[in-house]
């Protein structure tokens, strides 16, 4: 039975100290958050899969949420070793595997890596390649303007005022400097040879109106990978997981039955 969300610690590679949260018994889910986020913005997910025979487990990335913020420069490399040292501290030799926009791409970096540790794989909202960050105009703003314009602008038109407000408290939050390297790193390569080489099942999930990960973009991945399935939202924007959260729920869990 489970005891409650239990908060913990890992340390990556290079010492840092990396905070997670866990929930539940069975089979090991990972959620890994975009940029600027933390493992709040899983917290439909965490409330859901626990209760049908899952372990969840979200961390924060170094530099977010309430994990350390590292001295050197951030790297996509070392994001997807601070998810390894969460499945070295847990045991965890394969899982379940749900990254979110960057944080899809920090599972794409971590299954270069590691690839034995994944089971099933769910990339939402993501693209195999970025324009590069606009460093130059997020120097030149406050993280109240930018988790403000995010808040805005990730979610559809008819998201509501409350989820926009939680969006902006979990963004609003992160360390300027963290933001920005972190835009940096997810956009300064492409990452369409990894795509093809997944053999793994893999889920891409996307919104209808997501302008960051279109529908097109969507189905240009499906057909990278034969083992993949496709399956884009209607009426929502690059937020799937917080603004349909029951439909995005029932989309994994079918898909990690094998539905």
């Amino acid at each position: 039975m489970s005891q409650g969300l239990e908060h913990r610690y890992a340390k990556s590679k290079d010492g840092i100290k990396i905070h997670y949260v866990a929930e539940g018994n069975g089979t090991p889910i990972i959620f890994v958050h975009g940029l600027g986020e933390s493992h709040l913005t899983w917290k439909p997910q965490l409330e859901f899969f626990p209760a049908r025979g899952y372990r969840v487990l979200a961390l924060d990335l170094r530099g977010h949420g309430e994990s350390q913020i590292p001295p050197k420069r951030i790297s996509m490399e070392d994001f997807a070793r601070d998810v390894e040292s969460v499945l070295e501290a847990e045991k965890i030799e394969k899982a379940l595997m749900v990254g979110y926009s960057m944080g899809g791409l920090v599972l794409l970096e971590l299954y270069r890596l590691y690839l034995q540790r994944f089971e099933k794989i769910v990339l939402e909202a993501i693209a195999p390649e970025y324009p590069p960050a606009m460093t130059e105009v997020l120097e030149n703003m406050s993280m109240h303007e930018i988790a403000s314009q995010v808040a805005e602008f990730a979610v559809s038109p008819y998201a509501s005022t409350e989820l926009k407000r939680e969006i902006y408290e979990i963004i609003s939050r992160t360390d300027k400097r963290v933001y920005i390297q972190s835009a940096e790193a997810a956009t300064e390569k492409s990452y369409r040879d990894i795509i093809r080489s997944l053999r793994n099942p893999v889920l891409f999930i996307s919104g209808e109106l997501d302008y960051i990960s279109p529908p097109e973009v969507v189905e240009e991945m499906h057909a990278m990978v034969p083992t993949s399935k496709a399956h884009i939202m209607k009426g929502v924007g690059h937020m799937p997981h917080r603004e349909r959260p029951e439909e995005y729920n029932q989309l994994l869990l079918e898909f990690f039955r094998g539905i």
